[in-house]
C-alpha cells in the first residue's frame, strides 16, 4: 500500500470517527437508519477532504 493510501485512509477513519462520536453526544436517542445514514456521508465527506488534502502524487519513470 502506497504512503499516500495509508494517510488517506487514516485521515478518513479519524474524520468519521469524530463525526460518529459527536453525533452521539448531539443525538442520544438516534435511530440505527439515522446513524448509519450519518457515518456513511461522513465517511464520503472524510474520503473527499482526504483526497484534497493528500493528493495524488505524479510518477515519474
Amino acid at each position: 500500500m502506497k504512503k499516500r493510501n495509508i494517510e488517506w485512509a487514516l485521515f478518513t477513519g479519524l474524520f468519521v470517527g469524530i463525526v460518529i462520536f459527536l453525533s452521539e453526544i448531539l443525538i442520544p436517542n438516534a435511530n440505527f437508519f439515522i446513524s448509519m445514514a450519518i457515518s456513511g456521508l461522513s465517511a464520503l465527506i472524510g474520503g473527499l477532504i482526504g483526497n484534497k488534502i493528500f493528493p495524488k502524487e505524479s510518477e515519474e519513470n
